[in-house]
């Protein structure tokens, strides 16, 4: 086995099963080129792997359940301000969104590129990775602030352009401007988040965004009503919440990552300088998934623009809908981010046969916990959504919305997890095609022809969206079984010797 290349005397890391298989040889991966065993090496069960999986995706899930939570509780808040404050929350967090993914996608390379430094035992590269991705994790940031606060006013009133009510359009401006500013912020935390992934830990991040999401859901509590002497800010209330939360998590993520105890840290008497060849490295995988979350945000923003047509009620029907869909994603993600971290550890092992054993077993958990998810919105759909609003007309429309989120979760899990995979390995070109095909081209079209011809009102939007979810998981599987992610692999195992 290859002798573990290391910065420090000792290192805190997440160790797993591929941590007791030996290196692949040149010859085994001769071998492999073709067809990938589905034997487990000697010594290694499916049990094993199942362990490594929810090791590294339990925290992630619990993270993304308390952050989807946290979503949940801000819309009923606002919702008693009445159904124009649950329409300014919903067309500012696309916008939003849009600008957080990009500085997400931006660090898939990140995550990616300390995995397979681990996989290979050596943290002096891993370390290295850190503090390339730290650089362009501030400047990133900064900018999307500041481009993010100026466009803010045009970019709602792009949103909401339609029937959608004046003070939704001022509420929505508010909020986005405030969320705008504390990007500088979440930029850091979102950098942190990647590298700690990237080694297996997904626990500290867990942690410091559930306390992100605490400190969250308490202001929330006290500022958009003005309960206990603070001031009734209402949705700015709601926004200044969220970005006082994240400046916390970032102190405390900045604290994690200076520990010289981790397997990677920043050490601040180093200096850091711009390793252009590594920063190339990052941004060669993470520039495709930027675009593939650029597809999507702006495929979602035109389906906005349908259903926003529709006029206020049906608007906060669809985004109480969404809000149901980003706790859908708790699954997927979180095991998502488990595919993508050992699909990269498995790369710097030298482990195809261990990559595609992991992908199998991750996509396999999806379906069950999806299954689950499905049960669970048909027989809860009519209370949870009362919880919202009292608004009877937004209520019937949003329990359809439901039932339909419900019908997609299997094909939602599967091609988000396989994705995840796929983004390990580096295919994230493949990934970004067949998001382009589906996202931005079938659903957009699907749900202009379903709303405005066929005359199914929001519905009509969702049928679109489950296509889209059908069509994207069956793509994303061609891709994988395909076999073409084993000739990235090679690739990237090649970029890693050199």
């Amino acid at each position: 086995m290859k002798p573990e290349t290391s910065s420090t005397t000792t290192s805190k890391k997440v160790m797993t099963t591929l941590d007791t298989v030996p290196f692949g040889t040149d010859e085994q991966i001769r071998n492999m080129t073709k067809k990938v065993s589905k034997e487990l090496p000697l010594g290694v069960n499916s049990r094993m792997l199942y362990k490594d999986i929810l090791v590294i995706a339990w925290p992630a899930m619990a993270e993304r359940a308390f952050a989807a939570f946290s979503g949940m509780l801000t819309m009923m808040m606002v919702g008693s301000l009445g159904s124009w404050a649950i329409a300014s929350i919903g067309l500012a967090m696309l916008p939003r969104f849009l600008m957080f993914t990009i500085l997400v996608a931006l660090n898939v390379g990140t995550t990616a590129l300390v995995a397979r430094s681990r996989g290979a035992g050596d943290q002096a590269k891993a370390n290295s990775y850190l503090r390339q991705a730290m650089i362009m994790g501030v400047v990133c940031s900064v900018a999307v602030s500041v481009v993010g606060y100026i466009f803010s006013e045009p970019l709602i009133r792009l949103m909401g352009v339609g029937a959608i009510e004046e003070a939704a359009l001022v509420g929505g401006t508010v909020f986005l401007q405030i969320q705008a500013l504390g990007f500088i912020f979440t930029g850091i935390a979102v950098t942190i988040t990647a590298a700690l992934r990237g080694i297996g830990d997904s626990r500290s991040p867990m942690i410091y965004n559930t306390v992100a999401t605490i400190i969250n859901v308490i202001l929330n509590f006290l500022l958009i009503e003005g309960r206990w002497g603070f001031p009734r800010l209402e949705i700015a209330g709601a926004s200044i919440a969220t970005v006082i939360g994240q400046i916390v998590a970032t102190a405390i993520a900045l604290v994690v990552i200076m520990r010289k105890t981790n397997y990677i840290s920043l050490n601040l008497k180093i200096p850091i300088k711009i390793n252009w060849a590594q920063l190339k490295d990052i941004l060669r995988i993470g520039m495709p998934a930027t675009g593939e979350q650029l597809i999507l945000r702006l495929a979602m923003m035109v389906v906005n623009l349908i259903v926003a047509s529709l006029g206020t009620n049906d608007f906060a029907a669809h985004q109480i809908a969404t809000n149901f869909m980003h706790f859908t994603l708790v699954i997927g993600e979180g095991i998502s981010t488990a595919a993508t971290t050992l699909m990269g550890q498995s790369i710097g092992k030298r482990r195809p046969d261990m990559a595609q054993a992991y992908t199998s077993r991750c996509r396999k958990s999806g379906l069950i916990g999806a299954c689950i998810l499905v049960i669970l919105f048909i027989v809860l759909r009519h209370p949870l959504t009362g919880l919202y609003t009292d608004n009877v007309d937004v209520i019937q429309t949003s329990v359809l919305l439901i039932l339909i989120l419900a019908m997609l979760q299997p094909f939602q899990a599967s091609q988000f997890i396989v994705s995840g995979a796929l983004r390990g390995a580096g295919d994230t070109f493949a990934v970004a095609v067949v998001n382009f095909i589906s996202a931005l081209v079938l659903r957009p079209a699907l749900a202009a022809i379903a709303v405005f011809i066929l005359d199914l009102g929001a519905a009509g939007a969702w049928y679109a969206f489950l296509a889209d979810q059908i069509l994207r998981s069956f793509l994303i599987m061609l891709r994988f079984n395909s076999g073409k992610w084993k000739k990235v692999f090679f690739l990237e195992l090649d970029k890693l010797k050199d």
